[in-house]
C-alpha cells in the first residue's frame, strides 16, 4: 500500500506531502489544478523516463519519494532484501537540471530496472492514455496469456518454436551456401586444376631461381668446382697433402714436447674437414657431368608460378593456402548435402514436437477466452452496459511456416494463434473489434473491467486510476463509484476523478488546488474532511448553492461517510 508521496519541484508542485489511506482514495480538484502531476510522480517512481522539462522553473532538481507498506508474504520482499521485521520500503528518485538521474531504494543506490521491478510489484497505473493499450490487438494475446492457466505449456511451446525457427534458419543458410558454392563449383575446380598443375611447395620459387642461376652460369660454376677440387686434392702440392705433411711434422713435435699435442689435433681435424669439402665438391662435379637440367623448362615453370602470383595477388605461400582452401571447399560441398539432410531431419523432429503443442495451446487459449468473455460481459452489465457482449476470438494464424521447406517463417513467438478482443456495445449492433470503439465512456468502462481482472491475477496491492470516468455521463457515476468501492475492499485504490459519486465513496478524499503566490503558480494537495469535503463535492456537482450542498451531504450520507 502507498502510504505517502513526497513531491518537490515537479512542474507546478513546489513541495507537497500527500498521505494515502487504505481502501478508496479520491483525488479531486478543478481542471488544470495539477492532479495529473501526482500520476507523473508515481510514473517516475516506477522507472518512467525522466525529462528535465519536468523540473520546476528555477529549481536545481526535482525529487519524488514514495513510502510503501508491504505485507509479510509478498514476493517482492526477497528481491528487496527486506528483513522479516521490516514493514515499509521507500523509493526515491532525483533528477538534476544537469541531467543526473539517481534512484534509491531504502536509502541504497539502485538502478532504473530495480525501481521498475519494485514499483511494478507494488503499484499499477491506469491513465487515460493507457486505455489505448487495449485498442492494440497485439496486446490482446499477452493479456489472455497472463490470465490463462497454461503458463508451463506456453513456455515449453515458445522454446519449441525457437528451436524450430533456429533450425529452419540454419537449413535456409545451408541451402543458400550450397547453392552459392554450386554456382562457383566449376570455376573453383578450374582454379584448383590450375594451381595443382604448378606442383607448389614451400620455397619452390626460390629453389627454381637458384637452379636457373646455376645453369645460366654453368661454365663458371663448373670451372670453380674444378679449380677448388684441384687445389684441395690434386697431384703435387695440394691442400690436403700439405696439411697431411704439416700434421705429421707437428705430431713429431708433440712426441718431443707435449705442448704441441693440441696443435697436432687441430691439424688432424682440419685435414678431415678439408677432405669432407673435397668429397662434396667431387659429388657436385660428378652430377654436373652426368647431365644438365632443361634450362628452358625450369624458366617456364618459374614464369608460370610468377604469373599465378600476379593473377591471385598472393605470394607463393598464399597460393598454397588458396589451393588447399579451394580443395576444402569442394570437399565440404560434397559433404554439405549430408549436413543439409541432417538439419532437415532435426527440423522435422522439432516440427513433430511442436505441432501437438500448438494445437493444445490453441485449445487452452480458446477455453481461457470463453471464461474471460463471461467475466467481462457480466462486469460490463454491472457498469450499465447490459446489452454488451465481449468476445475473444482465438484463431490459427495464416502462415506458411510448415510449407515451402519451412524456409519462410511466420510463426508468432507466442505460438500459432491470433487473439483479438471483440465487442458489441448495444443490442442489435454487429460485433466489431475493440479497436473500433469510438465512445470514450464505453472505452473507460471496458478498460476498467479489463484492468480490474488484470490486477487480480497479478496481486498488485495499489491501483491508480487517472480519470477512469472520462466520457461517462452523470447517470453512470454511481455505477462506476460502486465498482471502485468494491475494488477498494481488496485493494488500495487511488482515483483521480471528476465524479462526485466516486469522491463521496472515498475513505480518504484529497483535494488538489493551484494558487499564485509571489508571482509563481503553486499546486498543493491535502486531505479534506467535514465542511471542506462537502464544499468540494458540491463544486463537483456544479456549484456551491444550498441545493448542491444538500445533494453533496446526501451523497456522503448514502456512502456511509460522515463529513
Amino acid at each position: 500500500m502507498l502510504l505517502e508521496l513526497r513531491i518537490r519541484n515537479l512542474a507546478v508542485v513546489e513541495d507537497a506531502v500527500i498521505r494515502f489511506g487504505p481502501g478508496l482514495n479520491a483525488m479531486t480538484g478543478s481542471t488544470g489544478a495539477g492532479k495529473s502531476i501526482v500520476l507523473a510522480a508515481v510514473e517516475l517512481l516506477s522507472g518512467a523516463r525522466a525529462r528535465r522539462s519536468l523540473i520546476r522553473a528555477g529549481a536545481e532538481s526535482l525529487v519524488v519519494e514514495g513510502a510503501f507498506s508491504i505485507e509479510p508474504g509478498a514476493r517482492i520482499r526477497e528481491a528487496l532484501g527486506m528483513a522479516p521485521d521490516e514493514r515499509e520500503v521507500s523509493i526515491r528518485r532525483e533528477l538534476g537540471s544537469d541531467g543526473r538521474n539517481r534512484i534509491w531504494i531504502n536509502g541504497m543506490s539502485a538502478t532504473v530496472g530495480a525501481a521498475q521491478e519494485a514499483a511494478g510489484a507494488l503499484i499499477e497505473l491506469h491513465g487515460q492514455h493507457r486505455q489505448q493499450e487495449f485498442l492494440d490487438p497485439a496486446s490482446h494475446i499477452l493479456y489472455l496469456d497472463a490470465r490463462g492457466d497454461y503458463g508451463d505449456l506456453l513456455d515449453a511451446c515458445m522454446r519449441a518454436i525457437d528451436r524450430y525457427v533456429d533450425l529452419s534458419r540454419r537449413l535456409a543458410a545451408l541451402a543458400a551456401a550450397a547453392e552459392r558454392t554450386r554456382s562457383q563449383e566449376e570455376f573453383l575446380r578450374f582454379q584448383l586444376r590450375e594451381l595443382e598443375a604448378l606442383r607448389l611447395e614451400p620455397g619452390l620459387d626460390r629453389g627454381l631461381d637458384s637452379r636457373i642461376g646455376r645453369i645460366t652460369h654453368r661454365q663458371r660454376f663448373v670451372g670453380a668446382l674444378d679449380e677448388a677440387l684441384e687445389l684441395l686434392e690434386g697431384e703435387g702440392a695440394s691442400a690436403i697433402d700439405r696439411i697431411s705433411r704439416a700434421a705429421r711434422a707437428v705430431e713429431t713435435l708433440a712426441a718431443v714436447d707435449p705442448a704441441w699435442r693440441e696443435a697436432a689435433a687441430e691439424l688432424a681435424a682440419a685435414r678431415v674437414s678439408v677432405q669432407d669439402v673435397a668429397r662434396r665438391i667431387a659429388r657436385e662435379r660428378s652430377g654436373a657431368e652426368e647431365g644438365e637440367e632443361d634450362l628452358e623448362a625450369l624458366q617456364e615453370r618459374l614464369a608460370a608460378i610468377q604469373r599465378a602470383m600476379r593473377k591471385y595477388g598472393l605470394p607463393l605461400e598464399g597460393l598454397i593456402e588458396r589451393r588447399d582452401e579451394i580443395a576444402a571447399n569442394l570437399l565440404s560441398l560434397e559433404g554439405g548435402a549430408g549436413e543439409i539432410e541432417e538439419t532437415r531431419r532435426a527440423r522435422e523432429e522439432a516440427k513433430g514436437d511442436l505441432l501437438p503443442m500448438l494445437a493444445e495451446l490453441g485449445r487452452r487459449r480458446a477455453s481461457a477466452a470463453k471464461a474471460l468473455d463471461r467475466l467481462v460481459t457480466a462486469e460490463l452489465a454491472k457498469l450499465g452496459m447490459g446489452g454488451a457482449i465481449f468476445e475473444t476470438r482465438v484463431a490459427p494464424l495464416e502462415n506458411n511456416a510448415f510449407q515451402d521447406d519451412g524456409l519462410e517463417i511466420h510463426l508468432s513467438p507466442r505460438g500459432g494463434d491470433s487473439v483479438e478482443f471483440m465487442i458489441r456495445t448495444n443490442v442489435g449492433e454487429r460485433i466489431h473489434p475493440l479497436a473500433d470503439v469510438v465512445s470514450g465512456g464505453e472505452l473507460s468502462r471496458i478498460s476498467l473491467v479489463l484492468k480490474k481482472l488484470q490486477v487480480e491475477d497479478r496481486r498488485i496491492p495499489t491501483l491508480v486510476f487517472d480519470e477512469i470516468d472520462a466520457g461517462l455521463g452523470a447517470d453512470l457515476g454511481g455505477v462506476v463509484a460502486e465498482r471502485l468501492a468494491e475494488l477498494a475492499e481488496r485493494y488500495q485504490i487511488i482515483c483521480i476523478t471528476h465524479l462526485p459519486q466516486a469522491a463521496a465513496r472515498a475513505a480518504t478524499h484529497i483535494k488538489v488546488v493551484k494558487r499564485v503566490r509571489g508571482g509563481r503558480t503553486i499546486a498543493s494537495a491535502a486531505v479534506i474532511d467535514g465542511p471542506d469535503r462537502v464544499a468540494e463535492i458540491a463544486r463537483m456537482l456544479g456549484g456551491d448553492g444550498k441545493l448542491r450542498t444538500e445533494l453533496a451531504e446526501e451523497l456522503l450520507e448514502k456512502s456511509s461517510v460522515r463529513p
